[in-house]
Parts: structure tokens; C-alpha cells; sequence
């Protein structure tokens, strides 16, 4: 096997598939990442038996094909010390893997592939193709809402779904849900839960490319695929029943308040100073053209603060606490000058959506108070 290339593209390349790499496990031929020379290319392969990511690598010049293993955490650093330069790469007989550069090389050695497992494949049949810009969208509405409880791991990921015309991604864990909708090209229905981990190292790699490029995507009943010209990453699905997000989302509701985006967010990050000493909690205050945010901590002391609002809907006032982070979430999302926040009353979800689109809606669930000090505070699940 031999190849020549930029150490900076070999780097990017290692960077990406190295998130699939399994730093302790019971295998340790997970440890390593997976070169292969094939068609003058060098594809680049991590794999964890949960997702597994393929980058694949334009080299220069003359190449001769073969594969080896190469001990990720070793490769990793060498790149990350070399400074921007040619590299040639061969590997010999007895498995040595051997790096050329300016001035610099190492002699590391490799292992045979055999006992790699076989990189995952799907089932074709199931498609469609979705734009960057569109996948990105998705993904940024709606991963911070994903639920790190490993008892219930059916929260864990990100619900895709399509239903008829309809698609969208849906996250929730327990104490608010996300769900935003797109547009794409599938013609048959799906309901899969994809994990976090996948959906994360998917969105960091997407992130380098235009948003215009188009994201093949793949779906059977156990796995899921994204894939480019450039990369391809494979996860095993979540199974489970993911929550029925249409019975948390309110159909109608009797109070509705348009608030000035920025301004909310500035108060929110100043009432949070408190509010950390009081489990996030805040309380609302909903006028007819007012809204009057408090917080009180014994340890630190107290907080208020008054913001202009406009009532869409409803006549009467609102006192309502919320966890401050959980908005905090939101409101930094949202891109709009201002956001519709709507209501039932105080113990009823809270709706969270963009004044000028119907495409994202964010449920919150309040915080029960007697007062709004920390002491008397209990959230409910949605």
C-alpha cells in the first residue's frame, strides 16, 4: 500500500472518522482507524459497532492499493504536530507503516485488517435526498432538547419522521420538546429515533460543507445513513416508542404574548445569574404590554426586570415560573426579531414559536410554585 497527500487534508480526514473510534473496548481492534487505497482514493474508516463514519480522500500521484490498521490515538497526534507539508505513506511487508514528510519520519506500525469489523451497510432501498442548509436547520432546533437519561433511553436521540407530506425531527426529555419541520424528497413514510452521538458527530461534519450540497440519506428498521461524495456515516438505531409529541403540544390556547427576541434573551441571561442559585427558577408576569421577570436566591439576593410585550391573544394577567436554562435554550436558537410565547394558564404547557413561521414549535413545561423561591419548586413531565 502506498499514497501521497497534504498532511492537512490527511488530518481533517483522520479528524472526522476518529469520533467513531472507541477509545477503551473490549475489542481492541476498534481502536484503530482503517486506511484503504482503492481507485486512487484513500478512504478512512472509524467504526464503534454503534455509528461508523468513512471519509474519503483525493491523493496525489501514483498510489498502490491495499489496507491496514493504524492505531488511531498514535496517527492522531503525529498529524497534529506536523506542520502543513506533502506526506508519502507506504506500509511494508511486515506491516510497518511508514511516513515521509519534510524533514520528519515515523515508522509505526500497523496490523492487518481481517479482524476489522465489516463497515455496516443499508438498505438502499428506502432514500432521499436532503440539502445541507435544510439538515443543519433540523439538527440545531432541535438537539439541545435531547434527554442524557440513560433509563430512558427511547429520549436519547432525535425522532425523524415523515408522514405523508409532512417531516420533521422531534426531541424532548421530559421537561420540554422541540420539533421543527423540513422539507425533503422521501416517498415512504418512517418513524425512526436516531442517537444523539450520531446526530452530534453528523452535525460537526456537514458543518464544513455548502449549505446548498445535498445529503443522501438511507433508512432500514435498525440503521440509518447520511452520505456525501466525501463521507458516509452509519448509526444503529434507537428502539423503543418515542413519545406522541401531538398530545404534549397544545391545539389551542387562550394567551398568546409577542416579546421582543434580543431583549428576552438579555434578560433571561441576566435573571439566570440568580436563578442558578434557586434551580433556575424565574417567574413570569404577563400584562397587558408588560412582562416583569423576578428571581430570588437566599445565597445571593434578588433580581427583577420589566421588558415590553404585545398581547396577541387574551385579556387576563399570567404568573408563571419556568426553568430559565430550558428558555435559555430556545431564545439563543431563534434567529427572529421576536417570538410568540403562549399559554393556558400557569400550570399548563407554555408554546414557544417564531412570530413569521409555523415551521418550529418549542414546548416548555412550568415550574409549580407556592412561591417562587427555590424551597417550594417541583416541574412537571411533559
Amino acid at each position: 500500500m502506498r499514497f501521497s497527500c497534504q498532511s492537512q487534508e490527511l488530518q481533517k480526514g483522520i479528524s472526522i472518522v476518529e469520533k467513531a473510534v472507541s477509545q477503551r473496548s473490549s475489542l481492541p481492534v476498534l481502536e484503530n482507524i482503517y486506511f484503504e487505497i482503492t481507485d486512487n482514493q484513500l478512504k478512512l474508516r472509524g467504526n464503534n459497532l454503534e455509528i461508523g463514519i468513512e471519509n474519503t480522500i483525493l491523493i496525489n500521484g501514483d498510489s498502490q492499493e491495499g489496507s491496514i490498521l493504524i492505531k488511531a490515538k498514535t496517527i492522531s497526534s503525529i498529524m497534529s504536530k506536523l506542520q502543513e507539508q506533502a506526506l508519502d505513506v507506504h506500509v511494508d511487508e511486515s506491516n510497518k507503516v511508514i511516513i515521509k514528510g519534510h524533514n520528519v519520519d515515523f515508522d509505526i506500525h500497523g496490523l492487518k485488517t481481517e479482524e476489522y469489523p465489516v463497515f455496516p451497510e443499508v438498505d438502499r432501498s428506502d432514500e432521499f435526498d436532503v440539502d445541507v442548509k435544510t439538515l443543519q436547520d433540523l439538527i440545531k432546533h432541535t438537539i439541545f432538547s435531547v434527554s442524557f437519561d440513560e433509563t430512558k433511553q427511547f429520549l436519547n436521540g432525535i425522532l425523524m419522521e415523515k408522514k405523508g407530506t409532512s417531516f420533521c425531527f422531534v426531541s424532548t426529555d421530559g421537561y420540554r420538546l422541540a420539533k421543527k419541520d423540513g422539507q425533503v424528497s422521501a416517498l415512504q413514510d418512517f418513524s425512526i429515533i436516531v442517537p444523539y452521538k450520531a446526530i452530534n458527530e453528523l452535525n460537526k461534519i456537514i458543518h464544513s460543507l455548502s449549505p446548498d450540497d445535498k445529503v443522501t440519506v438511507s433508512v432500514s428498521k435498525t440503521q440509518v445513513s447520511f452520505k456525501t461524495d466525501q463521507f458516509l456515516l452509519v448509526s444503529r438505531l434507537i428502539q423503543g416508542q418515542f413519545p406522541d409529541y401531538t398530545q404534549v403540544i397544545p391545539s389551542e390556547t387562550s394567551l398568546s404574548f409577542s416579546v421582543p427576541r434580543r431583549l428576552f434573551l438579555e434578560a433571561s441571561e441576566r435573571a439566570s445569574i440568580i436563578g442558578s442559585a434557586s434551580n433556575n427558577v424565574v417567574r413570569f408576569q404577563f400584562e397587558d404590554q408588560k412582562l416583569t421577570m423576578t428571581a430570588n436566591a437566599k445565597e445571593l439576593g434578588e433580581f427583577k426586570e420589566e421588558l415590553p410585550v404585545s398581547r396577541l391573544s387574551g385579556q387576563d394577567a399570567l404568573s408563571i415560573s419556568f426553568n430559565i436554562r430550558l428558555i435559555l435554550d430556545v431564545v439563543r436558537v431563534l434567529a427572529d426579531d421576536d417570538i410568540r410565547l403562549s399559554f393556558n394558564n400557569e400550570l399548563s404547557p407554555c408554546k414557544v414559536e417564531p412570530i413569521d413561521q409555523s415551521d418550529f414549535t418549542y414546548i416548555i413545561m412550568p415550574i409549580r410554585t407556592s412561591t417562587y423561591s427555590s424551597g417550594a419548586a417541583t416541574q412537571e413531565e411533559a
